[in-house]
């Protein structure tokens, strides 16, 4: 169990298809610095979206595979709606280097090669993404990682044309590495690569303390720290531990992974973001229950990396995340992450502890409210304007995002929110 962090909480606890144009609209790369062009564009100037490997298929990726995702992601509209970023996890490379050190693939694996897969997902309009460790094994096994060829292997992946590089800390554990020397290390390497390619840095330390084992890591070392170095040297890390796994993920890990992206509001903005972990429709969850994450992602302005096999997404998972509304909550450009009103703000019918309201500032004056139920009963969720801090208006209007449908109010809002669920409204000043 983590140990005790200094935040409020509520849950009693402290701790391939037809060929289309690029899409030029999308932007990754690392964290503005001055190495940076100044008239370059941010990178990641809002959340990113995709789709990632791990829940869907965990090591057990190849061509064939990726191709067929990314035809899905194509015809099911996802690409549309905003998932642009095509990220390989764990498994696409097993360890092997030849003699001077350079990545060597599996040619049954990907038999035309890591090059020609990046164009070819880039001709269909995505951006691309690999993975690997700090250390010298990664999360997948042996010899996986890049220790002691951060240049070497950023220079590998920019030159074959990738867009982003997952770095995860399983051998970085092992090494006892301390993550923001290992992180900014890489992240100089991303910004001197050979190339002079524009990268994204996902900073994947995911361990809370103590859970690697004997106490470590320590809670300087830990997921619970990455916002220290995450914001100058990624454009995202992870907050807690992963949400789940190829086998499913569990509405208590949602909470717990909502809990800990919430502590630090203030370090996401534009270019750098919080990261809960990935979005796992028809994992585990109940359609209500995933409703509630994509909801508090959104809220969160968190990545929305979609892990899933595409083939078997239900209608209800696909409904949910092309929701537009939520999408560009999100998507929002003020780029702010949404804060939890104090429970004394809050009522419930029946009273519980499980009705909570969150709070999100958006462009143009504008805000989202989230009206969220944790628990299994449906409740009647209430709070008000003034109540959650929202300046003073003759009246607001409330786009209902999930029910549809907009209605006006002086100050009230409430839903009835069934169990597991969350009413979304974005409210605009008169």
């Amino acid at each position: 169990m983590a140990p005790d962090r200094a935040r409020r909480t509520r849950r009693g606890t402290t701790i391939a298809g037809g060929v289309l144009a690029v899409l030029s609209a999308l932007s990754l790369a690392t964290a503005p610095t001055a190495a940076v062009a100044k008239t370059a564009p941010v990178l990641a100037a809002t959340p990113y979206m995709g789709w990632d490997t791990y829940f869907a298929f965990g090591a057990r990726i190849d061509e064939p595979t990726v191709l067929a995702q990314a035809s899905n992601l194509i015809t099911s509209g996802l690409q549309t709606a905003g998932y642009r970023l095509f990220w390989l996890d764990v498994g696409w490379w097993q360890g092997k280097r030849d003699g001077s050190g350079h990545i060597v693939i599996n040619p049954n694996q990907w038999p035309h090669g890591m090059a020609w897969l990046a164009a070819t997902l880039h001709a269909e309009g995505f951006k691309v993404g690999l993975y690997t460790d700090t250390g010298i094994n990664g999360c997948g096994g042996p010899n996986q990682g890049m220790y002691g060829h951060y240049q070497q292997d950023i220079n590998t992946f920019a030159r074959w044309g990738f867009d982003a590089v997952k770095v995860d800390f399983c051998g970085g554990d092992a090494l006892r590495l301390k993550p923001s020397v290992a992180y900014g290390s890489i992240h100089k390497a991303i910004l001197h690569n050979a190339s002079h390619r524009r990268m994204l840095l996902n900073i994947c330390v995911f361990p809370q303390p103590g859970q690697v084992g004997g106490g470590f890591p320590p809670f300087a070392s830990s997921s619970f720290q990455s916002w220290t170095f995450g914001p100058s040297d990624g454009n995202s890390w992870r907050t807690d531990t992963d949400v789940g796994s190829p086998q499913g993920i569990t509405w208590t890990a949602v909470l717990r992974n909502l809990d800990a992206d919430a502590t630090q509001p203030a370090a996401a903005g534009p270019g750098h973001w919080n990261d809960p972990d990935y979005l796992g429709p028809d994992l585990g969850l109940t359609d209500a229950q995933f409703q509630s994450q994509f909801s508090m992602w959104a809220m969160l302005a968190a990545p929305l990396m979609i892990s899933v096999n595409l083939s078997t997404l239900t209608p209800p998972a696909l409904a949910a995340v092309t929701n537009a509304q939520m999408i560009a909550i999100d998507q929002d450009k003020l780029g702010s992450q949404a804060v939890q009103a104090p429970p004394a703000e809050v009522v419930s019918t029946p009273i519980s502890p499980n009705g909570e309201a969150w709070t999100k500032p958006l462009t143009n004056g504008r805000y989202a409210v989230a009206l969220f139920n944790i628990g299994a009963d449906p409740l009647q969720i209430s709070t008000s304007t003034q109540a959650l801090g929202l300046p003073p208006a003759s009246s607001y209007t409330l786009a209902d995002v999930w029910g549809g449908g907009t209605s006006t109010t002086t100050g009230a809002i409430s839903a009835s929110v069934p169990g597991y669920s969350t009413a979304v409204f974005v409210l605009t000043p008169a």
